[in-house]
């Protein structure tokens, strides 16, 4: 009987040992199954905003209130845990949640492009009243997140409330729960982005995020089952009965203001520092999702060693950790390690997944690891004043997410727009410092326990020693190529899109051309090559539509492609959409000959607006839309180059209407290119290709049947100076040169991307991230600037002959000739002199002549501006000079600037030669032996080429060798 009665006492005292063993197997096993939530949520938020973007618009306030409802869905599940007792077992209820979040985020996924579209018609009637609109589509947003959002916010707090974890020290089981849920999001980040979405697409990564929920709930509804024993070990008698929306504790306000002010400062931090890193690093959505990996993992990993050492926390800790994190929010910034360019690099657009790693996780991992001991600390602070667990969790983290919610708002449209970046970085380690003093107690500034007083003293000597100036560096490094380039800032704007830098080329002192950075990407710029097509965005379709009268065009940029469209008198409302007003503000900045601000044009109405949902939302309908995209591969800018993206800019053409869009394809992979091209050929079954003597494409599509266009229609612009002198400026000349643009047709089209899919919203992943150059894509291109071929597909082209006046498709094989040889020396060094001997005898064409002599009009009229009233001209003027007399065919003007050169010792080797050709040219022989005695490389091959030349038409007789 002794025996039996010891046994007994022996199991009883072996009960806590196997409660604390049941805890820690349970808190492992919890903690697995929420590290698959994690990679599900984050999958899902991913995929809600991207999608609710393009339904509800992407323009900067409704990105920011739809990323808003989306916190808010979550508050309301923190708020139901916050405010609740559990009728259930808590791992039945949160299977079902993760179930709920599995059925509705598929759902959602798959239903919102359809909700789009049936809310076309409601959009359309408010357009005109902006508040409302945007107000509905807040609302639209948050109803149709709110299941799944509420869902998610539960599923924490619904989880420590487990029987079985009770017997876990809170802050140990919050801290590792919490850590590996913000684990599994750091997967989710990368896994969706970079496998994920360009294996399945969008539907496809949403299925399997949901699969992650169910697989999450099955686990869950497993440990339900197997809890009989565990109960038994683990249940403590309670005379409470359950009930739902209860609030039957006092609230600890400190502890909750600084669950506030951490998830704020946090959420403005991460939008501060991902404004600053886009200074260095690639603007794409691989180069996003490691930033945002980085401060999740921060986060999860700090939560993971809170769990750890958090009952050793004394109740100083908490002042401590939030003085830290604003000193180390400062000194991050201030040691921020500049990436060393490589041998011949000049700029720093960083690509390297290494690269862009380091410098994130220099910058923003110690405050997020920091963050993220905070979050359990603060909720161990509140239990101590709401015993139910869940209660506890939920009130701290509705406090924290509502923090949150307002952290990026506050960041984006006020603290970076008003004080830029760094000013930005200071408040929120002064907002740190703020919630050191509101949670410090008095004894906690006790010269006993000098750690808080030796920090915060630090913390006050870093504000006021802070360099005030490195912003400046760093402004300075995202320009550093173009300043290399002679080009210096104008005005620098910190906006509520991104940073702004205007730059500037002069030559000979006047104003050449511009350049418009945002971040570290030159976004666009005025300079005489990106004129060309910029241009003819306008004027091709101009040229081409028998009366047109309304014009779109979407994304402002430079400005270049609306002067061109108010060049033409016969529209009569030119509407201008862009998402960024910055890009309207900067248009008084340009200045320069031949440029206006076509924003002044009574007839442009400028509108800032989100150009797809401008498509999506408006009524009006015109007989031009183009643009001026930024490049295809910039983050966000893809679902501007969809097959859905094009096929909005068809709807909202006038039948008959032409649409023009830019295709650099130069910057894409072959496959790429022809996803692309297929997509807008979807849209547009008329579709043409243009391009001038580069790889700056133009894709043209007609909705409906092509209208047969008059001859005089073509040359209308011709008929006027001022457009006259504009395309002659860009190398259309003649009417016939618009002609001789021509790259392909649809049915080539459809030839040559047999067996390629299209580039939609559901698939983006078929435009990869990578900018580095492709030599196939040169092969590919070279074959359609091919002058024979090319002037061939043009003649057999359905849809050319259905338009075109035939008329101007007879003699245009010079002309395709001239795009030839002008594509190849862009490519490849040329004989230059080769070429300008076909340019000056083969045809009256001016701009093809400057071009062969590295020059173009814009420099002409600048170096003729300032050649005005000097005698002698400045030498660096001499050779433009040379140049403009060439192109009017004026050899002996030509001569005498190229001897005046020669006589003031400032003639290089390729002027002799020059000076020889010329003096053959113009008929002297003789004078161009004089001149040849003065070659002084007479082996080099140009030199044998050109005497072979000249000996053979002209008679001249080299030299004889010394």
């Amino acid at each position: 009987m002794c025996e039996i009665l010891l046994s007994r006492r022996r199991d009883q005292d072996d009960i806590p040992f196997q409660r604390a063993i049941i805890a820690a197997v349970r808190l492992a096993i919890l903690s697995g199954v929420l590290f698959l939530s994690g990679i599900s949520a984050l999958i899902f938020e991913t995929l809600w905003l991207r999608l609710s973007g393009l339904a509800f618009g992407n323009s900067i306030w409704a990105a920011a209130l739809i990323l808003s409802s989306f916190m808010a869905g979550l508050a309301l599940g923190t708020a139901i845990a916050a405010s609740s007792k559990l009728r259930i077992r808590p791992l039945k209820l949160y299977a079902a949640l993760e179930i709920a979040v599995a059925l509705f985020g598929c759902t959602i996924v798959f239903a919102l492009p359809i909700i789009g579209e049936l809310l076309r018609p409601l959009f359309q009637a408010l357009w005109t009243h902006q508040t409302i609109l945007l107000a509905l589509r807040v609302l639209f947003s948050f109803v149709i997140l709110l299941i799944p959002t509420t869902a998610m916010g539960l599923t924490l707090p619904v989880v420590l409330e487990d029987r079985v974890l009770a017997r876990s020290e809170f802050g140990r089981a919050l801290g590792v729960l919490y850590g590996f849920n913000t684990i599994g999001a750091v997967v989710g980040a990368l896994v969706g982005e970079l496998f994920l979405i360009k294996a399945f697409g969008l539907w496809g990564t949403s299925l399997a995020a949901g699969l992650l929920n169910c697989v999450a709930a099955a686990i869950a509804l497993f440990l339900v089952r197997k809890t009989g024993l565990v109960e038994t070990l683990t249940a403590s008698p309670t005379g409470e009965t359950p009930r739902w929306l209860r609030l039957d504790y006092r609230l600890p306000w400190r502890p909750l203001f600084v669950s506030f002010g951490a998830g704020c400062i946090l959420l403005a931090l991460e939008v501060v520092w991902f404004r600053f890193l886009r200074l260095y690093v690639a603007s794409s959505a691989t180069a996003f999702s490691l930033m945002l990996a980085i401060v999740l993992a921060g986060i999860g990993l700090g939560s993971i060693a809170s769990g750890g050492f958090l009952k050793r926390m004394r109740q100083s800790a908490l002042p401590i950790l939030l003085v830290t994190a604003a000193i180390l929010t400062l000194l991050c910034y201030i040691a921020f390690p500049v990436p060393k360019l490589g041998e011949g690099e000049k700029n720093f657009y960083l690509e390297s997944w290494k690269q862009i790693a380091l410098i994130s996780l220099a910058l923003m991992f110690p405050v997020a690891f920091l963050s993220g001991v905070l979050f359990p600390a603060i909720g161990a602070r509140v239990q101590e004043s709401v015993p139910s667990r869940m209660n506890s969790l939920g009130v701290t983290t509705l406090f924290n997410t509502a923090g949150a919610a307002i952290g990026p708002l506050l960041a984006g449209f006020i603290l970076l727009p008003k004080l830029g970046f760094q000013s930005s970085l200071i408040i929120c380690a002064i907002g740190y410092g703020i919630l050191c003093l509101t949670i410090s107690r008095k004894e906690n500034w006790s010269p006993k326990r000098p750690a808080l007083l030796g920090l915060s003293v630090l913390f006050v000597a870093s504000v006021a020693l802070f360099p005030f100036h490195r912003d400046e560096m760093h402004f300075a490094n995202a320009r550093k190529l173009y300043e290399s380039e002679e080009q210096h800032l104008v005005k620098k704007i910190e906006g509520t899109t991104g940073t702004w830098q205007l730059l500037r080329r002069d030559l000979f002192g006047q104003p050449y051309y511009y350049r418009l950075m945002t971040d570290g990407f030159s976004m666009s710029a005025t300079n005489p090559r990106n004129q060309r097509y910029m241009r003819l965005f306008a004027y091709l379709p101009s040229a081409l539509h028998p009366q047109p009268e309304d014009a779109l065009l979407i994304a402002f940029g430079c400005g270049v492609t609306a002067d061109a469209l108010t060049h033409d008198v016969d529209l009569k409302h030119i509407d201008i959409v862009d998402i960024s007003k910055e890009a309207f503000a900067l248009a008084d900045d340009y200045r320069g000959a031949g440029y206006s601000n076509s924003l002044r044009d009574p007839r442009v109405t400028a509108i800032v607006q989100d150009g797809r949902f401008f498509l999506q939302a408006s009524s009006q309908r015109y007989d031009i839309i183009t643009g001026e995209p930024p490049p295809p591969k910039v983050l966000g800018s893809v679902n501007l180059y969809t097959e859905q993206f094009f096929k909005l800019m068809s709807d909202r053409l006038k039948d008959g209407g032409i649409a023009t869009f830019w295709l650099p394809i130069y910057q894409l992979n072959v496959g790429e290119a022809k996803a692309i091209l297929l997509a807008f050929h979807d849209a547009f079954p008329n579709t043409v290709i243009w391009s001038s003597s580069d790889e700056e494409w133009i894709m043209m599509g007609i909705k409906g049947a092509p209208q047969k266009v008059e001859n005089e229609q073509v040359r209308k612009f011709w008929r006027f100076g001022s457009t006259r002198d504009d395309l002659a400026r860009i190398g259309v000349e003649v009417p016939e040169q618009l002609a001789a643009l021509f790259v392909m047709d649809g049915d080539e089209l459809d030839r040559i991307a047999n067996g390629t899919k299209p580039l939609t919203d559901f698939y983006p992943k078929r435009l990869g991230d990578v900018t580095a150059e492709d030599r196939a894509i040169h092969e590919f291109t070279s074959g359609y600037m091919l002058a024979t071929s090319a002037a061939e597909r043009l003649r057999s082209s359905r849809l050319i002959q259905e338009m075109w006046p035939e008329m101007m498709t007879a003699q245009l094989e010079p002309f395709f000739a001239i795009r030839e040889m002008r594509y190849r020396a862009g490519l490849s060094e040329t004989n230059w002199l080769a070429e300008l001997d076909i340019h000056l005898r083969g045809s009256r064409l001016r701009e093809p002549v400057l071009e062969a002599l590295d020059t173009n009009s814009f420099r002409i009229a600048l170096a003729e501006k300032s050649a005005d009233n000097l005698q002698p001209p400045p030498i660096g003027l001499l050779p433009d000079l040379i140049a403009d007399a060439l192109s009017r065919r004026d050899y002996h003007q030509a001569i005498q600037v190229l001897e005046d050169k020669r006589a003031r010792g400032a003639a290089n080797r390729d002027d002799i030669c020059l000076l020889t050709y010329l003096y053959c040219l113009n008929g002297e022989v003789a004078k161009a032996e004089s001149v040849a005695t003065a070659t002084t490389d007479r082996e080099r091959p140009f030199v044998k080429w050109l005497w072979g030349k000249l000996q053979a038409e002209y008679g001249f007789r080299p030299p004889a060798s010394d």
